[in-house]
């Protein structure tokens, strides 16, 4: 059995000069609507998981994505973890699947730069990370030092075409 992780920038938000509190700058009419659109297809790159877990950062724009992800996906609400805002080790990462059990997906909803940085740390491949894009490591049951294999990397309109 293998582990997945899933990292995923969350949908087009409102511009920065609307917004004085970053934490509170909400998804914009139009990140919801390609949201809305898109989160069929990515449903369909996840196959018949059954163990699915989706982490957030606590910025609204990521909270409301990750809600959109995790009520098509029929799961619990996602879990608030503030390192998905501020960056951190890809050790806190690498917890959050070592205590997952087998066959696992983590989906991660973040924010850039620390997104392709990870990308970078967990599979050897820094991966711009456009709104609304999404990939998918797999890594072994047993997590180690050892890189995660790049299982695929999508953009919002791959997924809509995914669900077309």
């Amino acid at each position: 059995m293998s582990k997945y992780v899933i990292l995923y920038r969350h949908g087009l938000a409102e511009d920065k000069s609307t917004v004085e509190d970053d934490y509170l700058r909400p998804l914009s009419i139009r990140g919801k609507s390609v949201l809305k659109k898109s989160v069929s297809g990515f449903k369909t790159m996840l196959g018949r998981h059954k163990h699915i877990i989706v982490y957030t950062s606590p910025k609204l724009r990521s909270i409301q994505t990750a809600e959109m992800l995790t009520e098509e996906l029929n799961i619990a609400p996602p879990i608030t973890l503030d390192f998905l805002a501020t960056g951190g080790n890809i050790n806190l990462i690498k917890n959050l699947l070592k205590e997952a059990q087998p066959d696992t997906i983590a989906i991660l909803v973040g924010h850039q730069p620390f997104l392709s940085v990870w990308s970078q740390e967990i599979s050897g491949f820094f991966l711009p990370f456009k709104k609304g894009t999404a990939a998918c490591y797999k890594y072994p049951d047993e997590i180690t030092e050892q890189k995660a294999e790049l299982r695929w990397y999508l953009q919002s309109r791959d997924f809509i075409k995914i669900t077309k």
